[in-house]
């Protein structure tokens, strides 16, 4: 994989996860429309600089990734919601940060629907989204969750990995 492909990867996840996390504002009914909208007209951003969402949607590589991933996630998400239920031990989803949240449900959609992505790649992406956006415990509950899920739903070896 290229640098540049793996450079909207990274930034695809960025802008997915702040469209997930802003999606929770809205009714399951209208998030097409909210997606829709929040890409078509991103927020400003503040004094301090550009909102995130802006800085990433104007690429279109980004974009399409961003949208591929969020359109994953919201069309199976009640499987993906108890495929973290399920995995999880000690929180429920209501009861999980949203950041972390929706950090979770990202990386699930990704180990069930992509399977071209390696599951160190997905659980490497899924921890330093949380490390940037989430609270400062929630690398370790992201990665320990995330890594659960990954045994469960891609057991044995990784395809290509060396034994």
């Amino acid at each position: 994989m290229s640098t540049a492909h793996a450079d909207v990867r990274q930034a695809g996840r960025e802008l997915a996860l702040a469209v997930m996390c802003h999606l929770e504002s809205y009714p399951p009914a209208e998030h097409a429309t909210a997606v829709a909208l929040l890409l078509a007209s991103p927020p400003s951003g503040d004094a301090d600089g550009e909102d995130v969402i802006a800085r990433f949607a104007r690429d279109p590589a980004t974009r399409a990734f961003a949208e591929s991933l969020v359109g994953e996630c919201l069309g199976r998400l009640p499987e993906i919601d108890a495929l973290i239920e399920a995995t999880s031990r000690t929180w429920r989803l209501s009861r999980m940060d949203r950041v972390d949240r929706n950090v979770v449900r990202m990386a699930t959609a990704e180990l069930l629907l992509r399977a071209e992505v390696p599951r160190a790649a997905i659980l490497s992406e899924a921890v330093r989204l949380a490390g940037r956006y989430g609270s400062d415990r929630s690398t370790s509950f992201v990665n320990g969750l995330v890594e659960d899920l990954a045994k469960r739903l891609r057991p044995g070896p990784e395809p290509g990995a060396s034994a």
